[in-house]
Order: C-alpha cells, then sequence, then structure tokens
C-alpha cells in the first residue's frame, strides 16, 4: 500500500473577528479533517509499511496535532471549556497513538508479541467518534447546521 504523502498541515488562516465558537469549530474541523489521515496511516502501519515513508507522512501530523492543542489554549471562552477540554484531549490522543503506532513499526520485527500488537492497529476508534459528534455540536453553536 502506497501512503499518500502530503505537506505538512498548515495552521488555517481565521479572521481575528470571527467570534470564538467559529474559531474552535475551525480547529474541530481541521483535526476531523487530519484524522482520515491518521486512520489512513495507522492502516500503513498495521500492514508493515515502511517505516522512513511513514515517518515522513505522520511527523507533520503529530506536529499538527499539537499545535493545535497549543492554539485551543488561547481561548478564554466559559461557555465553551467543555468542549475545549474534550479536543486537547482528542488531539494528545491522536498524536500519541500515531506516535506510538510508529514506535511499535521500528521494533516490530524483535518478537511476534510486537507483531502481533502491531497487527491490532487501525482506526482511531471512540476518540474519533466523539470528535465528530463535537464538531457537530459546534456547528450547530455557530449556527452552521
Amino acid at each position: 500500500m502506497r501512503v499518500r504523502l502530503h505537506r505538512a498541515p498548515a495552521a488555517p488562516a481565521t479572521p481575528a473577528d470571527e467570534p470564538e465558537v467559529g474559531r474552535v469549530l475551525r480547529l474541530a474541523q481541521e483535526g476531523l479533517y487530519w484524522q482520515g489521515e491518521v486512520e489512513d496511516l495507522l492502516i500503513a502501519i498495521r500492514d508493515g509499511g515502511e517505516l522512513g515513508e511513514l515517518s515522513r507522512a505522520g511527523g507533520p501530523l503529530i506536529s499538527r496535532y499539537e499545535a493545535m492543542r497549543k492554539e485551543l489554549r488561547r481561548f478564554d471562552a466559559p461557555a465553551l471549556r467543555l468542549a475545549l477540554t474534550a479536543m486537547d484531549e482528542i488531539y494528545a490522543n491522536h498524536a500519541m497513538v500515531l506516535h506510538c503506532a510508529l514506535d511499535l513499526l521500528a521494533v516490530s520485527w524483535r518478537s511476534e508479541r510486537l507483531r502481533e500488537e502491531q497487527s491490532r492497529l487501525g482506526g482511531v476508534g471512540a476518540q474519533g467518534e466523539r470528535l465528530a459528534a463535537l464538531t457537530a455540536r459546534l456547528k450547530r453553536l455557530a449556527g452552521e447546521a
């Protein structure tokens, strides 16, 4: 399987006068967009893809999720606090899962047990569903639904 290599995810431009819920929604939508790439990479890792190629594709995604976590901390919106906390947790999870999966690929040749763990990789699971639901909720709040 050939993994699509993209340029590093860039921070989207957002108008300074956009309401906070709109800016948070943009970050949620971006996280949801990149989630598909994370899942594709996890499947490629599961299938034993080439470590160098997958690392070049995964590194920028990990970095972008961590950068988005920093962006979330700039908001001071009590009404969005639960959503911001949830997004921080989800983005930390996505970055960690991909990072750990790449680490596993690097060492899975060492034992059958590690190869078994590698074979269990796939999607982002419940955290992915949580992000989709959260994004839909933010869309309703922003009046975009």
